[in-house]
Protein backbone atom coordinates (compact mmCIF):
# COMPACT_ATOMS: atom_id res chain seq x y z
CA UNK A 1 0.00 0.00 0.00
CA UNK A 2 0.97 3.13 -0.88
CA UNK A 3 1.69 6.35 1.82
CA UNK A 4 -1.66 7.87 -0.33
CA UNK A 5 -3.58 4.75 0.12
CA UNK A 6 -2.89 5.15 3.28
CA UNK A 7 -3.91 8.55 3.84
CA UNK A 8 -7.02 8.13 1.51
CA UNK A 9 -8.03 5.48 3.91
CA UNK A 10 -7.64 7.40 6.45
CA UNK A 11 -9.45 9.94 5.17
CA UNK A 12 -12.23 7.87 4.69
CA UNK A 13 -12.45 6.61 7.95
CA UNK A 14 -12.13 9.94 9.87
CA UNK A 15 -14.11 12.01 8.09
CA UNK A 16 -16.87 9.99 6.84
CA UNK A 17 -17.10 7.41 9.02
CA UNK A 18 -16.15 4.04 6.84
CA UNK A 19 -15.37 1.24 8.81
CA UNK A 20 -11.32 0.58 7.54
CA UNK A 21 -11.70 -3.30 6.57
CA UNK A 22 -14.81 -2.20 4.38
CA UNK A 23 -11.99 -0.15 2.42
CA UNK A 24 -9.96 -1.91 -0.70
CA UNK A 25 -8.72 -0.78 -3.81
CA UNK A 26 -11.40 -2.57 -5.89
CA UNK A 27 -14.05 -1.29 -3.47
CA UNK A 28 -16.64 1.62 -5.25
CA UNK A 29 -16.99 4.49 -3.71
CA UNK A 30 -20.76 4.47 -3.71
CA UNK A 31 -20.30 0.89 -1.94
CA UNK A 32 -18.81 2.89 0.78
CA UNK A 33 -22.36 4.50 1.24
CA UNK A 34 -20.45 7.85 -0.32
CA UNK A 35 -23.18 9.77 -2.29
CA UNK A 36 -22.29 12.35 -5.14
CA UNK A 37 -22.59 15.54 -2.04
CA UNK A 38 -20.07 13.29 -0.18
CA UNK A 39 -17.93 12.93 -2.57
CA UNK A 40 -17.67 16.77 -3.48
CA UNK A 41 -16.81 16.94 0.29
CA UNK A 42 -14.29 14.11 -0.21
CA UNK A 43 -12.68 16.03 -3.15
CA UNK A 44 -12.44 19.11 -0.77
CA UNK A 45 -11.21 17.43 2.24
CA UNK A 46 -8.52 15.49 -0.05
CA UNK A 47 -7.60 19.13 -1.76
CA UNK A 48 -6.65 20.21 1.76
CA UNK A 49 -5.20 17.34 3.18
CA UNK A 50 -2.76 16.82 -0.01
CA UNK A 51 -2.51 20.13 -0.69
CA UNK A 52 -3.60 19.93 -4.41
CA UNK A 53 -6.23 21.10 -7.47
CA UNK A 54 -9.17 18.45 -7.98
CA UNK A 55 -10.96 20.59 -10.01
CA UNK A 56 -10.75 19.04 -13.33
CA UNK A 57 -10.38 15.74 -11.88
CA UNK A 58 -13.01 13.01 -13.38
CA UNK A 59 -14.23 11.24 -10.43
CA UNK A 60 -17.60 9.93 -9.72
CA UNK A 61 -19.68 7.67 -6.93
CA UNK A 62 -19.07 4.69 -9.56
CA UNK A 63 -14.91 5.00 -9.60
CA UNK A 64 -13.12 3.15 -7.30
CA UNK A 65 -11.21 3.97 -3.99
CA UNK A 66 -7.94 2.59 -6.24
CA UNK A 67 -8.90 5.42 -8.76
CA UNK A 68 -9.55 7.95 -6.46
CA UNK A 69 -5.83 7.16 -5.11
CA UNK A 70 -4.36 7.33 -8.47
CA UNK A 71 -5.85 10.86 -9.53
CA UNK A 72 -4.59 11.96 -6.07
CA UNK A 73 -0.93 10.53 -7.11
CA UNK A 74 -1.11 11.99 -10.50
CA UNK A 75 -2.33 15.50 -8.94
CA UNK A 76 0.51 15.22 -6.29
CA UNK A 77 2.82 14.83 -8.82
CA UNK A 78 1.55 17.52 -11.35
CA UNK A 79 1.66 20.01 -8.78
CA UNK A 80 5.24 19.18 -7.28
CA UNK A 81 6.16 19.20 -11.00
CA UNK A 82 4.45 22.70 -11.54
CA UNK A 83 6.04 24.10 -8.36
CA UNK A 84 9.76 22.99 -9.74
Amino acid sequence: MSRADDQVKQLLVEQFGVPAERIAADQALQELSLDSLALEELRTVAEEHFAIDLETAVIGIRDTVGALVSVIEDAVINSTVAGR
